[in-house]
């Protein structure tokens, strides 16, 4: 059944799907270097850089809890990498997605330094498995760097990645499965309680400027504009 469902797919399809095109190692060793970046940042800010700035407005405390979009929020490292290793596959769309994460990450942080904010967190009982692993992450996270919020952005630089990607063109429904992914990331934040309105805001203007000022770098310098398409 299975090879009858599939069967109207052209090798094109199947390129496109697998991802083949630029290695393997290649990207799992400019991801690798994505992660630890961003991560490694991000929590020596966090234990160095004292909380200052409250932003709650009267729109965060009318936002219900839900501990269950701990699920979909934790989904953000898995989500990217799948996605860069294996859909991702021409280098220009590629890079442009890197390069538009490790700019952002760079911003974030300055302004996390320069700017630090904090999310008193609510109190759980962790009775659950999604309010056990929210509680984890409540111990892990301690609620400080804020603004802008960094989920949001990469959330938001992936489905624009995969939007301007060959695979969107070619896989029906695909832009509008990571266009819900990012939403629903999006909305974790808040639902959660780790991060403001304010914050999702920020970070959400910043992923379309980081991937369009990458975008617009890489034409006005002609980077990649002699790669091959895969199709």
């Amino acid at each position: 059944m299975r090879v009858k469902k599939f069967s109207h797919l052209s090798s094109t399809h199947i390129f496109i799907i697998l991802g083949i095109g630029m290695s393997h190692a290649t990207k799992a060793k400019y991801l690798s270097f994505l992660v630890v970046f961003t991560l490694g940042t991000y929590f020596l800010i966090q234990n160095i850089v004292s909380h200052q700035h409250e932003l709650i407005t009267e729109l965060d405390s009318a936002i219900p809890f839900m501990p269950q979009f701990v699920w979909i929020y934790h989904s953000l490292i898995p989500v990217i990498g799948a996605t860069l290793f294996l859909l991702v596959n021409q280098q220009r769309n590629f890079f442009n997605t890197f390069w538009a994460c490790i700019g952002a990450s760079v911003i974030i942080h300055l302004i996390y330094v320069i700017m630090p904010s904090f999310y008193p967190r609510p109190d759980i009982i962790p009775d659950g498995l999604s309010e056990q692993l929210l509680a984890l992450t409540y111990e892990i996270d301690n609620g400080s760097n804020t603004f802008p919020s960094g989920h949001v952005c990469y959330a938001w630089i992936l489905y624009l990645g995969v939007r301007c990607s060959e695979q969107a063109k070619e896989v029906f429904g695909l832009r509008n499965l990571f266009l819900l992914w990012a939403i629903g990331v999006t909305l974790s934040t808040l639902t959660l309680k780790v991060h403001y309105v304010v914050d999702v805001l920020g970070g959400f203007v910043l992923a379309f400027m980081a991937f369009y000022s990458v975008r617009y770098l890489f034409n006005k310098f002609n980077t990649y504009s002699n790669e091959e398409s895969n199709t």
